[in-house]
């Protein structure tokens, strides 16, 4: 398994597709629910791969990751063959960048010394798909990249 496998309630919400994988194996209801009560590994198997059949083309879509703690925004932009990153720490005496306005707040303090902005890029040191699914574990969210996109803008001028 390259990924981790998907929740119970994941596999609800795909239950069609899931339904779709299992017929591409030759198998119906009725093979799948003998194979669930007399063949664990087996089921367990098909689990897996079906998991890491939709993380895949999961991860192969998400171009924008972002983590955010209560005093460090960590913006994504995810390409082809690199990684770039906008990180905006700010003072633990700033208000946090948790609360619902926080953007609002940091669009009026930009330039306050209590607030610094790093910018990096680097290749991806393994294959692209795992890196994104290892920033998600570590707590990153998808992200539709407007608030990388607008800083980046603003950063380049």
């Amino acid at each position: 398994m390259k990924y981790s496998r998907l929740s119970k309630e994941q596999f609800k919400s795909l239950h069609k597709e899931f339904s779709i994988f299992l017929a591409a194996q030759s198998i119906d209801k009725i093979n799948w629910d003998q194979i669930k009560t007399k063949n664990p590994i087996l089921t367990d198997e098909l689990l897996d791969q079906f998991s890491d059949i939709v993380w895949d083309q999961s991860l192969d879509k998400i171009a924008y990751l972002e983590n955010r703690s209560d005093y460090h925004l960590f913006l994504f932009k995810c390409k082809d063959v690199q990684i770039d990153l906008i990180l905006i720490r700010v003072d633990e005496d700033c208000p946090s960048l948790m609360q619902k306005d926080y953007q609002l707040w940091l669009a009026k303090n930009f330039s306050d010394p209590r607030v610094s902005i790093y910018e990096s890029s680097r290749s991806f040191t393994d294959n692209s798909k795992f890196e994104k699914f290892k920033l998600i574990n570590q707590g990153a969210t998808v992200s539709d990249g407007k608030i990388y996109e607008d800083l980046k803008s603003f950063l380049s001028k």
